[in-house]
């Protein structure tokens, strides 16, 4: 690769300072146009996320391409084609007249980009500093002079920051970050696996297939864009202080989509008073279990359950136990359904 310029470390600096910028993905990605405009003269830019599940180029940024144009890149077949030229893996940016494969059997370029009178282009696979790939960022001129060395180092420089700026695991980081004392959490995606978070680690109830992650999926945590509830730390323990506060938050619906929810682990909150066995109950009282299935579940009595509902009501300050439930709710102090695991009389 050429050493940079001046004019090219300066512009390099002013994509730096966009990739910190705070905001999301499509903010910062609106800002890069001018700097990528100034990397080679052009009339077009592009920036896409790749979705993994899908296995599809999402575009993030288009700007200069004419409607037809704009709806190729939206198909299958740009997807195709980006990954026969090559930007799939992790190689330096290539011009038009540098792909592995002549440029008019990529159908996106000859039946659309060429009859729309682009010329010449250069593009970069995206990937992050730990090595994810994330996009595409390229740009097409009408004009057939293929892009300086220069132009294609700058390109090079700029892909690791470009990659940061979009980065849809760092938004929803950020995300995660509202929550103070979360000491451990995942992101969910789409097809229902994890996905780590920056700067927390994982946990074993966080696993895939944990009733914790069958819990945090439910129809229930769905509908509030935070959900919080409680979480044994243990199954051989009764203790107040083995519980965790789950806290459910969904991720904004920005491309490429597919992540869905955060779930971050923190020290339970005070109980006021209520202890494991009351906590379950109001767990099915919230999903609308009628009280003979829930001693039927609990291997209690509907006498004795009665008297565990009357003593929650006691200590959530409650006339009906509708108004216990839902005051547990909105506190997240509750156990759902999906993570209890052992029958009341076992425990008593």
């Amino acid at each position: 690769m050429v050493p940079l310029s001046a004019a090219g470390a300066a512009l390099l600096d002013e994509i730096v300072e966009i990739a910190l910028m705070p905001g999301g993905p499509t903010e910062r990605a609106e800002a890069l146009v001018e700097p990528l405009r100034r990397i080679t003269p052009c009339d077009a830019v592009l920036v896409t996320v790749f979705d993994p599940e899908r296995r599809l180029q999402a575009p993030l940024l288009r700007h200069g391409y004419s409607a037809a144009v704009s709806q190729a890149l939206e198909a299958p077949q740009f997807s195709e084609d980006v990954e026969r030229a090559g930007l799939l893996g992790p190689r330096p940016p290539v011009r038009l007249c540098d792909l592995p494969v002549p440029a008019e059997t990529l159908p996106t370029w000859s039946r659309c980009m060429y009859p729309a009178g682009l010329r010449e282009g250069l593009g970069a696979g995206l990937f992050t500093r730990d090595g994810r790939y994330l996009g595409v960022a390229g740009t097409q001129s009408a004009d057939p002079t293929p892009a300086t060395e220069e132009a294609v180092a700058l390109l090079d420089h700029a892909g690791p920051w470009i990659a940061h700026a979009i980065d849809p695991l760092r938004t929803v980081s950020a995300i995660a970050a509202l929550v103070s004392d979360a000491i451990a959490g995942v992101a969910l995606t789409r097809a229902g696996t994890t996905a780590p978070l920056s700067g927390l680690p994982g946990h074993p109830l966080l696993r895939l297939g944990t009733p914790l992650i069958t819990a945090a999926t439910t129809p229930a945590s769905a509908e509030n864009p935070l959900a919080t509830f409680l979480c044994p730390a243990d199954d051989n323990t009764d203790a107040e202080t083995d519980l965790f506060r789950v806290s459910v938050l969904n991720c904004p619906p920005e491309p490429p989509g597919y992540l869905r929810k955060v779930v971050l682990l923190s020290p339970a909150p005070y109980p006021y008073g209520l202890c494991r066995e009351e906590l379950e109950i109001l767990g099915l009282l919230i999903e609308g279990w009628p009280h003979i299935r829930i001693a039927a579940t609990l291997g209690t009595s509907t006498p004795l359950l009665a008297d565990c509902i009357h003593k929650i009501q006691t200590k959530l300050h409650a006339t009906s136990h509708h108004l216990a439930a839902a005051r547990a709710l909105r506190r997240g102090l509750y156990v759902p359904a999906a993570l209890i695991t052992r029958a009341l009389s076992e425990r008593c």
